[in-house]
């Protein structure tokens, strides 16, 4: 197989395979991150001073939101939506989804990178095969543990004013490849109904198909000059949902794909690829053991926008249910939203934001 020009793939599958080094000792863009100069990092005003200590606040912070309990209640008030098939894929999903996949992404634990996938995907049978496995998972209702495996590379937040607090990091996830393209045409489906079948809200931008965040800015825009228009004043309160991603309670989760309608055997595959998920964190050179990630949804996976996607959906359902009370409107780009008031008083709108 042809090596790829680009120097980070520089390298044949032979070469990878019969290296000494490990997957991540091959990724030029890892090296190049190299972590800023700080003191320890601290955790509840104390320093971690050993290793094992860092892989216990890393992953404390990652999955902060384990073993907390949730209310399936705060459902009821939405109708469960009838219950809709879910087809065979086709190979031309398969191939669509790969032709989408960035040919410089890094590679996970099976050191496959989208360069050597797309190439020995170019044998017809070998599509089909890919195709029957997916299909195979969706049916059997079952993820390969292989595919559960990923690395956390973490990297520091551009632009923080202090390195040391675990905050001041995100992990990147790198996931097996031949998981990650199942992955993508799972997402592109789950797309696909998510438009088709309204089951996200019009103020939700950012990760959904047809709504990007140009979409968010000219409805903040269009609000304010149609205000201007009447004589009123726009006050926006802007906030962040903490740890978003890795918060994702997988029962909740279930439910609420059940209340839209996605097929019994789609919330079957889910509750298998959501437990035992198994991650490795990378800080600098040093690598810790597999620890259980038994929350959220991995920010390297291509299911993460769309599974955040749906479900927020009901909170933002939820909140404009209110919102004639409210007197507000809320607009939602993934983990990041704005509250909106508006009124001929600065003062009012306040009392209006703090209210709702």
């Amino acid at each position: 197989m042809k090596a790829a020009k680009h120097k980070f793939f520089d390298l044949r599958i032979d070469e990878i395979a019969g290296s000494n080094k490990r997957p991540w000792d091959l990724m030029e863009w890892v090296k190049q991150h190299k972590l800023p100069a700080c003191e320890a990092i601290q955790y509840n005003r104390q320093p971690c001073h050993q290793m094992s200590d860092l892989w216990d606040v890393l992953h404390n912070t990652y999955n902060s939101a384990s073993g907390r309990e949730v209310d399936l209640s705060v459902l009821d008030p939405f109708p469960t939506l009838q219950e809709r098939d879910w087809p065979l894929f086709s190979a031309l999903e398969l191939t669509d989804a790969l032709a989408s996949c960035l040919s410089r992404s890094s590679p996970g634990p099976d050191h496959i990178t989208w360069v050597h996938l797309k190439a020995m995907l170019e044998n017809k049978k070998l599509v089909q095969l890919l195709v029957t496995l997916a299909d195979a998972c969706i049916c059997v209702g079952h993820w390969p543990k292989h595919f559960k495996d990923s690395i956390s590379v973490i990297i520091p937040k551009p632009g923080q004013p202090t390195y040391s607090t675990p905050k001041s990091f995100r992990p990147i996830v790198l996931l097996n490849t031949v998981g990650k393209l199942i992955e993508k045409m799972i997402s592109n489906r789950l797309q696909f109904d998510m438009i088709k079948y309204d089951l996200v809200h019009p103020n939700q931008v950012g990760g959904v198909h047809q709504r990007s965040t140009k979409d968010g800015g000219l409805f903040l825009t269009h609000l304010v000059r149609t205000g201007w228009a009447k004589g009123k004043k726009t006050n926006v309160l802007a906030f962040d949902i903490t740890q978003f991603f890795p918060s994702l309670n997988h029962a909740m989760l279930l439910a609420i794909l059940c209340k839209q309608g996605f097929s019994s055997i789609v919330t079957r595959f889910f509750a298998s690829y959501l437990v035992y998920q198994f991650t490795s964190y990378l800080w600098g050179l040093f690598w810790s053991g597999p620890r259980q990630a038994d929350v959220g949804v991995g920010q390297g996976s291509a299911l993460s926008p769309v599974l955040s996607a749906l479900y927020i959906a009901p909170v933002m359902n939820l909140y404009h249910m209110q919102a004639v009370a409210l007197i507000t409107s809320l607009l939602l780009c993934v983990d990041d939203g704005t509250v909106m008031a508006q009124s001929i008083s600065l003062d009012k709108n306040r009392k209006t934001l703090k209210d709702a």
